[in-house]
């Protein structure tokens, strides 16, 4: 099969390599696109601390199953492939944090992904995937975009965003326009986002939030008071890296406001100090959010079906595994909102 092997940081090989058999117990199935994630060209320009070269990325996948050893699927699925294989097992398996799992692998990162024209997926072992048959409605493209919305929803499913809300977003690029969807969803009354791009900006009205703020150019402490009527917003949510939680958007929460550290961010954003008595006199609620369970998965998949995800708003470049550098390029420059790569392989659409 073809693909793109990433054999060290800055070095992507693309060519031949073995197709892999199908597991015993799993299936094998034929990606026909796959996201390009932030991560994704993070890790082709400067590597990442769980990879071992050479590695196959790509984590937002979605295919065919042309072949199955599984009861659960047959040749001819339309699937899309959850990025976590979990044990079932542990602790976190059993309350259904299998995100958490503490023998976890994720396509893309510890084990090949779906930069390749096949990937094998098993479903009976020591660590088994997930797949969410696709319904018909549902396009590979708008599949792949399955990953990247159930991490949203893990993350408001922790901060509890509800009805009424007032959500402000930092970021708005394609996570934090997809946190604008899913708080839409949930039924946010008021969506704000702070982005310093003006084109993310103009993207992000009025389909995916209500107001869109330039931190550059505003007083983003006066602007939020004025769009919540002097009462602040319920919910912060960090979907970019370079801009960190400190006092000046503890500030901007009301009181029983909750924040979600949605996205990694490097040690210099990382560090930081607050004052404790804040958290404790507001009822501020702080939580962590890391990728996505597989029945987020599945949920994700369901929104799209609902047909109301404004696909073509999202996805803005599209590449084939032969100029595949030229999405990891664009997503690594912000030069595309989303890029994604199509593999045609023949097979079903």
């Amino acid at each position: 099969m073809q693909a793109a092997i990433l054999v060290e940081p800055g070095r992507l090989k693309i060519g031949a390599t073995p197709t892999p058999d199908c597991p015993a117990g799993g299936v094998l199935v034929k990606v026909k696109a796959c996201g390009i994630c932030s991560s994704d060209a993070k890790m082709m320009a400067q590597g990442h601390r769980a990879l071992v070269y050479p590695r196959i990325l790509g984590h937002e996948m979605a295919g065919v199953v042309v072949e199955s050893r599984a009861r659960q699927f047959q040749a001819g699925d339309r699937v899309q492939v959850a990025p976590g294989l979990r044990c079932g097992n542990c602790i976190q398996c059993r309350r259904g944090a299998d995100n958490q799992c503490e023998s976890r692998e994720i396509f893309g990162f510890t084990t090949d992904g779906g930069f390749a024209e096949y990937i094998p997926i098993p479903l009976k072992g020591p660590v088994v995937g997930s797949l969410s048959l696709l319904p018909e409605n549902v396009s590979y493209d708008a599949a792949t975009l399955g990953e990247p919305i159930a991490c949203c929803m893990n993350a408001q499913d922790k901060i509890g965003t509800k009805p009424g809300d007032t959500v402000l977003i930092i970021g708005a690029g394609p996570l934090g326009l997809l946190h604008g969807y899913v708080a839409r969803v949930r039924g946010a009354e008021n969506i704000l986002v702070s982005e310093i791009q003006a084109p993310r900006r103009k993207t992000a009205i009025p389909t995916w939030a209500d107001q869109a703020i330039d931190p550059a150019d505003a007083n983003l402490f006066e602007t939020v008071m004025d769009a919540t009527h002097a009462k602040g917003v319920d919910v912060i949510i960090f979907a970019c890296s370079q801009m960190g939680l400190d006092e000046k958007f503890i500030k901007l929460l009301a009181p029983g406001g909750r924040v979600s550290v949605f996205s990694g961010m490097s040690p210099p954003v990382a560090q930081i100090q607050l004052d404790l008595n804040m958290i404790h006199y507001n009822e501020i609620k702080i939580s962590g959010a890391y990728g996505c369970t597989a029945h987020q998965n599945t949920e994700a998949i369901k929104l799209i079906a609902s047909g109301k995800l404004p696909i073509g708003e999202l996805i803005t470049n599209r590449v084939a595994l032969d100029n595949i550098e030229e999405g990891l390029e664009h997503t690594q420059a912000s030069r595309a909102l989303k890029s994604i790569l199509e593999i045609n392989n023949g097979g079903a659409r």
